[in-house]
């Protein structure tokens, strides 16, 4: 059948709008013939009607009233058994519903699409048996295979019979192309899998850890209903775990907690057994684990055995811990490669120089690891942190808000006045003993009124320079300033007596703070025991620093002092730079950078720092430093007046970790005796650490089964990112990597570079399982580097899901509801019978629409009289 239609005959309505303006337009023309006027009006509505008819595209439509109905179906091995039974009954039902005039065809789509005879459909033996049934879900290429079948004309039918999960291609996308081409598109739903069902589909795990981590897992299930399970957790094929869980319908995540405890490549294995099941094909997931040895910690300390009880905790949890002091630092970030982290434990900036401070951030920043800071009275605040790289590196800062004045300061200053004090520096227009005595004025010039000042001044005998008292005015600061310089240089050094004198008279003083200054060139004359005096300050709660004047200073002497003494220590062999340390030094201890008191921890923000503890179980401290936190960090816990006690956050490529109360018995005494101590500090330190993944090669593997024709058939995509040890890329390396399948076949393949330090390659894989991946990068000479990576390979996507995919299968259809029953199959109500092939009329109208607009001119402008010569 064939007919006249317009394509666009909305567009007719421009003739009802333009005949009536043109028929307005003649009645204001007055100086034409009434002839003239009505013969142009005529030919004008005639010209103005064909154009419209012509923008109204008519055309010659052929029609044809063939129904063409194409099913698609699902033949894969995820269909449960009731909807393998569905699948051929429907299938059989259309075919014999169809009419003799009906164009019936039948695909099956399971790893590739096949035209089914309609024999076979009556046969019903052409769905596989379910051991035989495809492992892959390719409904695309059904639905691609339907749309080469169906013709261009006439009434078009597709009608996918699936549950809707798909292992391959996308199917949504043919559906697309088949309804721009006027193929209507239906769908039976089926379900998967059958009910009661219990899947489970994935289980994720880092893929490395040290010795002594704790791995963090996570088992993904599916269930149509509510029940219970049995899981077990196998490692490398032995059973390491069992207990009963809970399955709610639905997705589950079920969370899994192991110890890492020997090293090596290690394959996991999680199942699940329970009655409510009808597939086993779906019931355990593999991964993989790379366990590393124990990670090594620098710890650093000023004073002997203030490291001992986190280094302690730390071995206790296999962490193996060394303890130095900061001067052990290197200067180059590299020569602490060794090390995962590096712990300070109430340690002052002054106590580093500018290159070991530059050699932790660079530790940090650029070589990925971590840094644990644990405060104290010689840290944050009253450690210099906010004048050095520390300020940066940390998540808060150590310039403390301005606070109220909280009590006085006792202050005495300890000044060698031998005679080696008059020589003068390389670049010094003044001497030792005067950039001392300068300093000394700086000194008393910060103190505030209320504070109590003393000086002792000491050759080979000790006197009173500045007997303790107490600073009542300014003009009382000029007269003590003005002694100060009254005082004269005399001979050799003794040191203990003048410092032991010091301590004397300070303990007899009552202040919040009481600060020990030492300044000294030289080397003490006679052997002295301090051990007892640094006993009795640490005991009376007295600090102790010292500054190291000139090349020839006893600096094993005076860091002990200063360590022991609960103080920090400076060197210089510049005069000039004695005014300004010694201000620094008074400034420091001046400055109110701690609280001490009843501090009750409170919880402000989840961290990984904190996991498996108990907030209300945190112990309370007696003190800690004073910090702001910085924006970008995860304040974990924090006072009763806001101020941060646990903070961190990532820092370049490494993370840091600041705790702002002590590890010690001055501030932590009741968290030493607390049983999740060593389990804190464990959490903070592995926190920080990096993945322990060789930082020169870096792999990483990719499975993917979308070519895969049977279970396990896929590829593996092996990437390595390389460096060489200054951190640049390494090009043109030579890269191999060995792939150990689960059965023991190793395949060797070469990596190619694709970019600068990245090399790829893709391996076949052909079973299920976990597969060992070792990459080695050859090196000069007979050296390598290699690293182990693992992957697991899936039983089959195919298993992975339950139920009905409606959301895929709404896609498809439109939103539609489902076709039940076979006739419906074959309903053309709603097919739209218009064939494609037109023949466009639209060129017969526009020809004579411009002749007759070209006469209705030449009515009105030619003179159609004849006039004799």
């Amino acid at each position: 059948m064939s007919g006249i239609a317009f394509l666009r005959p909305e567009l007719l309505w421009l003739a009802v709008i333009l005949v009536p303006l043109l028929m307005l337009a003649a009645l204001r023309i007055r100086a034409t013939a009434a002839w003239r006027r009505n013969s142009s009006l005529i030919l004008q509505i005639a010209g103005v009607v064909l154009l419209v008819l012509a923008i109204a595209e008519p055309a010659v439509v052929k029609q044809d009233d063939t129904l063409s109905v194409t099913l698609v179906l699902d033949t894969s091995g995820s269909l449960s058994a009731q909807a393998r039974e569905q699948v051929v009954a429907y299938a059989q039902g259309v075919e014999e519903a169809a009419g003799p005039t009906d164009n019936l065809r039948f695909v099956a789509a399971g790893d590739e699409a096949t035209e089914l005879t309609r024999e076979q459909v009556e046969a019903g033996d052409w769905l596989p048996a379910p051991e035989d049934a495809a492992r892959v879900s390719d409904l695309e290429a059904g639905m691609r295979l339907a749309g080469s079948l169906m013709g261009d004309s006439g009434r078009r039918r597709v009608v996918l019979v699936s549950d809707g999960w798909e292992t391959r291609g996308r199917v949504a996308d043919e559906a697309s192309r088949l309804s721009s081409r006027g193929i209507d598109v239906q769908v039976v739903a089926l379900t998967a899998l059958g009910s009661p069902e219990v899947v489970v589909s994935r289980l994720w795990m880092q893929p490395y850890a040290r010795i002594g981590d704790v791995v963090i897992s996570e088992l993904q299930v599916y269930s149509t209903e509510a029940t219970s399970a049995t899981l077990s957790l196998s490692i490398d094929g032995a059973l390491a775990s069992g207990r009963q869980v809970s399955l709610r319908q639905g997705d589950n995540t079920i969370e899994l907690e192991q110890r890492a405890m020997a090293p090596g490549f290690h394959s996991i294995e999680a199942s699940l057994q329970t009655s409510s099941d009808t597939s086993d094909e779906n019931n355990s997931a593999a991964a993989t684990l790379v366990v590393k040895p124990r990670p090594r910690v620098l710890v650093l300390q000023e004073r002997e055995g203030e490291a001992d009880p986190v280094a302690a905790a730390l071995r206790q949890w296999q962490i193996d811990a060394d303890v130095f002091y900061p001067v052990s630092v290197p200067t180059s970030a590299n020569e602490l490669d060794e090390y995962d982290a590096v712990v300070m434990a109430n340690t002052a900036a002054t106590s580093f120089t500018l290159d070991q401070q530059r050699t932790l951030q660079e530790f940090v920043r650029r070589n990925g690891r971590g840094l644990v800071v644990v405060g104290g009275q010689t840290a944050y605040g009253k450690g210099d942190y906010m004048n050095s790289i520390f300020e940066e590196v940390l998540p808060v800062s150590s310039e403390p808000a301005p606070r109220p004045q909280e009590g006085t300061t006792a202050l005495i200053l300890i000044l060698d006045r031998s005679s080696s004090m008059r020589e003068y520096g390389s670049q010094s227009v003044a001497s030792k003993f005067e950039m001392a005595i300068e300093a000394a004025r700086l000194a008393v010039g910060s103190m505030r009124p209320g504070d109590q000042i003393g000086l002792i001044a000491f050759d080979d005998e000790y006197e009173w320079a500045i007997p303790m008292q107490e600073l009542r005015s300014e003009e009382h600061k000029q007269s003590i300033q003005q002694q100060i310089m009254e005082i004269e240089v005399g001979r050799t050094t003794a040191i203990y007596p003048a410092v032991d004198e010091a301590a004397r008279m300070m303990r007899s003083i009552t202040a919040p703070t009481r600060h020990l200054v030492l300044l000294t060139d030289g080397r003490e004359q006679r052997f002295a025991d301090y051990g007892p005096l640094l006993d009795r300050l640490r005991a009376d709660e007295i600090n102790l620093s010292a500054i190291g004047i000139g090349t020839d200073t006893d600096r094993d002497l005076l860091t002990r002092l200063a360590r022991e003494g609960r103080g920090r220590f400076y060197f210089t062999e510049q005069p000039d730079q004695i005014p300004k340390i010694v201000f620094k030094e008074i400034d420091l201890t001046l400055r109110e950078a701690t609280l001490e008191g009843v501090i009750q921890p409170h919880l402000s923000a989840v961290s990984p720092v904190l996991r498996g503890l108990t907030p209300a179980d945190l112990p309370q401290l007696s003190g800690y430093g004073i910090t702001v936190a910085k924006d970008e960090a995860v304040t974990a816990l924090t006072t009763d007046t806001g101020d941060p006690l646990l903070a961190h956050w990532q820092y370049g490529l490494g993370r840091v970790v600041a705790f702002t109360s002590e590890a010690g018995p001055n501030w932590g005494a009741n968290w030493l005796t607390w049983d999740e101590f060593g389990r804190f500090w464990n959490q903070a330190v592995r926190w920080s650490m990096a993945s322990p993944v060789n930082r020169l090669l870096v792999p990483s593997v990719q499975f993917s089964d979308e070519d895969g024709r049977a279970e396990g058939a896929g590829v593996a995509r092996v990437v390595v990112e390389s460096l060489n040890p200054d951190n640049t890329f390494a090009d043109l390396a030579d890269i191999t990597a060995g792939v150990r399948s689960a059965s023991g076949v190793v395949t060797t393949t070469v990596l190619q570079q694709t970019a600068p330090g990245r090399y790829e390659a893709t391996v076949p894989v052909g079973e299920t399982g976990s597969y060992e991946v070792r990459v080695r990068r050859a090196g000069d000479g007979d050296t390598a580097t290699g690293e182990t990576v693992g992957f697991a390979v899936p039983t089959g996507e195919e298993y992975l899901r339950a139920g009905t995919n409606d959301r895929l299968l709404k896609q498809l259809n439109g939103g539609a509801a489902y076709l039940r029953q076979p006739q419906q199959a074959l309903d053309p109500v709603g097919l739209d019978g218009e064939s494609p092939d037109r023949e466009p009329l639209w060129p017969y109208f526009v020809a004579p629409a411009l002749l007759l607009l070209l006469a209705s001119v030449a009515v009105r402008r030619v003179d159609f009289r004849f006039r004799r010569a």
